[in-house]
């Protein structure tokens, strides 16, 4: 998720300072004298020197969210302190100090990364980052550019505090196509009742929202085009749009009705 924050800081910053990517690059590595001596062209560079939970911002409880067009519950994610040391790198002090002044307005304009800058997986995280420029004393940037090895510089401590969805990045198992729903009598006997579901997808985009059925249920085709419906094998399936879709489930593998347009 962090590479997905970088990033997300960057298009925000080359955005709104702007920092046009023909003009002024953005690094991340720490700025010591190594990578200082490599500097060519102007550059901005964010180095995350620390990363700790918010426990200001933690919530209790239960929080209302949709998820594959339902509405859930689920406890609130926890939120991230990430702190970048903000530098600027040119040939001339007056043009570092102008590029720098010009990232200090941004961030003192901007309270968040809007929802158009962040990127990948991490665009669909809320609540978005919030941004502030920490107040610091002139002893704590001194220690660390001597820390780096490097030469004293003015930065910007900037906090991203970002809302962490670790589930974003764990790896998921295959789509369940099938499911089984037995009911069974009070002492485990022979069941009462066993229902099977086809999990289906409705391929032509005018379906969303359109009633699906079959001989044993009807439902409808979620904002995702995908339905859940009671069916076995063999069984016709429709999608009751304008020209109607049908389908029949097949014995194993995906069902899908219709066919994209376009």
């Amino acid at each position: 998720m962090l590479h997905l924050l970088d990033e997300s800081v960057e298009q925000f910053l080359r955005a709104e300072v702007p920092l046009p990517a023909r003009d002024v690059e953005v690094a991340f590595q720490a700025p010591d004298k190594d990578w200082g001596a490599g500097v060519t062209k102007p550059t901005i560079n964010l180095f995350l020197w620390d990363v700790r939970r918010n426990v200001d911002e933690r919530e209790a409880g239960m929080e209302l969210v949709e998820e594959d067009g339902r509405r859930v519950r689920r406890p609130p994610l926890p939120r991230v302190d990430c702190r970048y040391l903000v530098s600027a790198w040119t040939s001339e002090v007056r043009d570092e100090h102008a590029l720098l002044g010009a990232v200090l307005a941004a961030l003192l304009q901007h309270d968040r990364i809007d929802g158009e800058y962040l990127q990948g997986l991490y665009s669909a995280v809320r609540p978005v980052p919030s941004l502030s420029v920490a107040a610091t004393d002139g002893k704590d940037q001194s220690d660390f550019w001597s820390a780096l090895g490097g030469q004293l510089k003015p930065g910007l401590d900037l906090v991203v505090t970002a809302t962490i969805d670790a589930a974003l990045t764990r790896a998921a198992g295959p789509p369940v196509e099938r499911y089984e729903l037995t009911v069974s009598g009070p002492d485990g006997d022979d069941p009462i009742s066993t229902s099977r579901f086809v999990a289906g997808e409705a391929e032509d985009e005018t379906a969303r929202g359109v009633t699906v059925r079959s001989s044993k249920d009807a439902t409808r085709v979620g904002r995702d085009g995908r339905f859940l419906l009671r069916a076995e094998a063999g069984d016709d399936v429709v999608v009751e749009t304008e020209k109607p879709s049908r389908s029949k489930v097949p014995r194993t593998g995906p069902l899908r009705v219709g066919r994209k347009r376009g």
